[in-house]
């Protein structure tokens, strides 16, 4: 894969001795757009396990900094660009490799999130031929003071993560993911590789929800070394039994562990096609801020 070419920069495929480094410019561009930096140094180097092959991972430096980087894993794109090297054509350059690269592993789509506090990426990716698939939202809970009890449904108990759990888990998740509107099926290991495979995938802070011996609902959790905030990484219940208090339960019994383990903040997000806002907020969680998925077809 041709690497892009930047007159007077540096292309090269990043290595994970460049993990810190790439986690700082990462974290330049949320305080430039966000005001705070949220990126964890896990999800870089997760990125690595992700990446499409070889050279899946790039970046772009001057001779004494980095100053963008990308990644493609499956049809998800990452990129950023040092808020100083940023309308210099850099992004541009880095997005058009992004979707060869996409192509080229024989994605028919690419797709990225990007905060809606950057207006300068929403021109770009108009300008790029991207259309808007869904509005995301980061949520957070307060945990100053010990959860409620769990109100468990009738006839539904809650009980942690096993390993032995993962296909079931997928499954749950997978179908219910799948009733959104052009999105594309994961296959178990893609998934396993993204979730239960990330290294801050917390088995112990997860939760199952089940009638009798059927699984009905997942949450899945990460912990972050050294993160004051909590996460909810996916959650998910059947259809059949929805609108019962099962999710509700769930995020009560995840919120409860988290409190005993100290933390005082949990996150999560969501998007329009989930229809899960609501819930959400319903039970105390307040938006922290919005973000934009853009998609772009290559066929």
């Amino acid at each position: 894969m041709i690497l892009p070419r930047l007159p007077g920069l540096t292309t090269r495929a990043a290595t994970r001795g460049d993990v810190e480094a790439i986690t700082a410019l990462i974290a330049a561009g949320e305080i430039a757009d966000n005001g705070v930096a949220e990126v964890q140094l896990a999800d870089v180097e997760h990125a690595f396990d992700l990446a499409d092959g070889p050279a899946g991972v790039i970046v772009v430096e001057t001779p004494d900094q980095m100053i963008g980087w990308a990644t493609v894993a499956d049809d998800q794109a990452d990129v950023e660009v040092h808020p100083a090297w940023r309308g210099r054509g850099i992004g541009a350059a880095l997005l058009a490799w992004t979707e060869a690269r996409a192509r080229a592993s024989g994605s028919p789509r690419v797709r990225q999130i990007v905060t809606d506090s950057d207006a300068a990426a929403r021109s770009l990716f108009e300008a790029a031929g991207y259309r808007v698939r869904h509005t995301s939202w980061v949520l957070q809970q307060a945990l100053d003071e010990a959860p409620p009890e769990v109100e468990l449904p009738p006839g539904v108990k809650i009980r942690g993560y096993r390993a032995a759990d993962a296909e079931a888990a997928y499954r749950v998740i997978e179908d219910a993911f799948n009733e959104w509107p052009d999105r594309q099926p994961r296959e178990f290991a893609a998934w396993s590789a993204q979730v239960i495979g990330h290294p801050a995938f917390a088995p112990e802070l997860s939760r199952l929800a089940l009638e009798g011996d059927r699984l009905v609902g997942v949450v899945l959790c990460m912990d972050y070394e050294g993160a004051e905030e909590g996460w909810v990484d996916q959650i998910a219940t059947l259809a059949t039994h929805r609108h019962r208090g099962i999710g509700r339960a769930l995020l009560q019994s995840v919120f409860a562990a988290y409190h005993a383990q100290g933390r005082r903040l949990v996150g999560l997000s969501t998007n329009s096609q989930s229809g899960a806002l609501t819930l959400y907020e319903r039970i105390g969680m307040r938006v922290r801020r919005s973000y934009t998925a853009w998609v772009k077809d290559l066929a």
